[in-house]
């Protein structure tokens, strides 16, 4: 099999790689269209500033509900966003 070459000019190749990033999202959001926005733990601790201990104690007592999948563990980004809007004290 004998490789081909197609020429062609910077900004059109731009221009596809545009439109490929513009179709790849729309792909994304549709693959996730009503499922829950799922965080790891490494994540929420990143989000919230908190140590292993920390989650682990907010999980315990019922404050942030997780789900254990194959052995991780994952958080709805709702339930984090819930947690902050709950406890924020400029209210």
């Amino acid at each position: 099999m004998m490789n081909q070459f197609i020429l062609i000019e910077s900004e059109k190749l731009d221009q596809i790689q545009a439109k490929l990033i513009q179709i790849e999202k729309v792909l994304q959001e549709k693959s996730t269209e009503g499922l829950p926005i799922l965080l790891r733990t490494s994540e929420v601790k990143k989000i919230l500033k908190i140590k292993d201990s920390t989650l682990a104690t907010l999980r315990s007592n019922g404050t942030l509900p997780f789900s254990k999948v194959a052995g991780t563990i994952y958080y709805k980004l709702e339930d984090i966003n819930s947690l902050v809007e709950e406890n924020y004290s400029g209210r």
